[in-house]
């Protein structure tokens, strides 16, 4: 009987311990699941998720220890490639330096000139008897005013030249100073007033050799014409002015009076050949194909012989109304060619 009551004892000691196990075993599973579930972490898109025990990239990148050797590689081919890149910077720099410089002085004068000009042009035509207009009427003419180079078979030849179509930069000067027979001579440069030059694609429009007229075309922008005057309106005694290249003093500026009007060259056989202005405003070599301008701004001749071999205080210029004849004729005859 003790031993029947013994072994029932145990068989229930036994089923108490097996219970207890399981139910011990339960609690720490649950806890387990409790855990794993707060360790998920969503991100911010809807249906991605890692666990916080999952390792990231920068815990990747992180847990690779590059060695010295391994990374001398990379860091050389870093250097290589910002050396190539600063030296093709340098290069471009050296290219474009001087083209960039160029142009930032040209557009500083460019303005400056401009602004002179339309103050000028201003004052002229709110105060058209005002005195002391010389130096308004030279800021407002001089960028209608080119200086002309040549190289001649005996050395360089100078020259002034007048814009009077600033949309096809159309410039008008005597023939004799930039024609050798019915060619352009060579080496001709174009000098405006505000430093820009131009020496290639200058082509001769036409010419007129018996009135020793010229004109030539430029490509070139921001040209400023001269306004046509009158030379029939003109009387003697008109104060009158010269702008000139002479000697190679570029925008040389001159005063004087119209000494006479319809002087006339003469063939010996008694043939009138060219009609001019005389004025004694100072002309030397350098300034013929140069205007003559009023006291309004305007053109009224074009600049072209003095009496004698040096300056005398006899001039002559083309009167404006046959200058202006003569330059539609040859635009006339240039369309028709084209």
């Amino acid at each position: 009987m003790d031993d029947q009551r013994t072994r029932s004892n145990s068989s229930a000691e036994s089923t108490d311990l097996s219970e207890i196990e399981i139910q011990e075993n339960n609690r720490v599973e649950q806890i387990a699941m409790n855990n794993s579930e707060k360790n998920v972490q969503y991100q911010e898109e809807p249906g991605l998720f890692r666990s916080s025990n999952e390792p990231t990239n920068q815990d990747i990148s992180c847990s690779r220890n590059w060695t010295q050797e391994e990374r001398m590689p990379m860091i050389s081919a870093t250097h290589r490639l910002a050396y190539l890149v600063f030296a093709l910077c340098f290069l471009i720099g050296l290219i474009l330096l001087p083209s960039l410089a160029e142009r930032i002085s040209f557009s500083i004068t460019k303005g400056s000139e401009a602004a002179k000009r339309e103050e000028a042009l201003r004052f002229l035509k709110d105060f058209p008897e005002a005195e002391n207009r010389i130096p308004w009427i030279v800021q407002a003419v001089s960028p209608s005013v080119v200086a002309i180079n040549t190289s001649l078979h005996n050395g360089p030849g100078l020259a002034t030249g007048v814009i009077v179509d600033e949309q096809n930069g159309y410039i008008i000067t005597n023939f004799h100073v930039i024609c050798d027979g019915y060619q352009l001579v060579d080496g001709v440069e174009i000098c405006l007033s505000d430093g820009r030059k131009q020496s290639n694609g200058i082509q001769l429009t036409g010419f007129d050799e018996q009135h020793d007229l010229a004109v030539l075309k430029v490509d070139m922008t921001d040209l400023k014409a001269i306004p046509w005057g009158d030379s029939d309106a003109l009387s003697v005694g008109e104060t009158i002015l010269a702008i000139g290249n002479p000697y190679g003093l570029t925008h040389t500026v001159t005063q004087g009076i119209v000494s006479a009007k319809e002087r006339f060259h003469t063939m010996p056989n008694g043939t009138v050949v060219q009609e001019f202005l005389q004025t004694d405003a100072a002309i030397n070599p350098g300034n013929s194909g140069g205007p003559l301008i009023n006291v309004r701004g305007e053109l009224v001749g074009i600049n072209t012989a003095i009496f004698g071999d040096r300056y005398q205080g006899i001039s002559f210029a083309i009167p404006v109304n046959l200058v202006k004849k003569v330059y539609q004729k040859i635009i006339r005859h240039n369309h028709k060619r084209e």
